[in-house]
């Protein structure tokens, strides 16, 4: 009888537990209806949290940009350096320019979540009107 009993509390105790990985917005979120939403993620940035936060912002609204039909040029950068040892350091530097004719785009970020294990930072934005 305590067996059972214990076997029956440990497997509601693992049913409540936290759900591990990412939330559902990171891979189907649902915007209101009219409403433009737009996730971006980024890994460590050899900068800082702070260029990693920055970079998953700026995907989220490139996102946006594409989705309402607004001109998004992105451009990428390879550039290697070389050191007094002989050996050579090489990165790459993505970034992205939002055109518009007329139109400002105004976002928020919604949702962020950070996954330890990848050290991949999502964030969800939505348009504001």
């Amino acid at each position: 009888m305590v067996r059972s009993l214990l076997l029956a509390a440990g497997v509601f105790l693992f049913s409540c537990a936290p759900k591990s990985g990412p939330p559902d917005w990171v891979y189907h979120f649902k915007a209101k209806r009219g409403q433009v939403c737009g996730v971006g993620s980024a890994g460590v940035h050899m900068r800082g949290w702070a260029y990693q936060r920055a970079t998953a912002i700026a995907r989220a609204i490139d996102e946006i940009a594409r989705q309402k039909g607004v001109t998004v040029n992105v451009q990428v950068e390879k550039f290697m350096q070389g050191t007094s040892e002989g050996g050579s350091v090489s990165a790459l530097s993505v970034y992205s320019v939002q055109t518009t004719e007329g139109e400002t785009i105004r976002a928020r970020v919604k949702e962020t979540y950070y996954d330890k294990n990848t050290r991949q930072f999502y964030v969800l934005m939505c348009e504001e009107k």
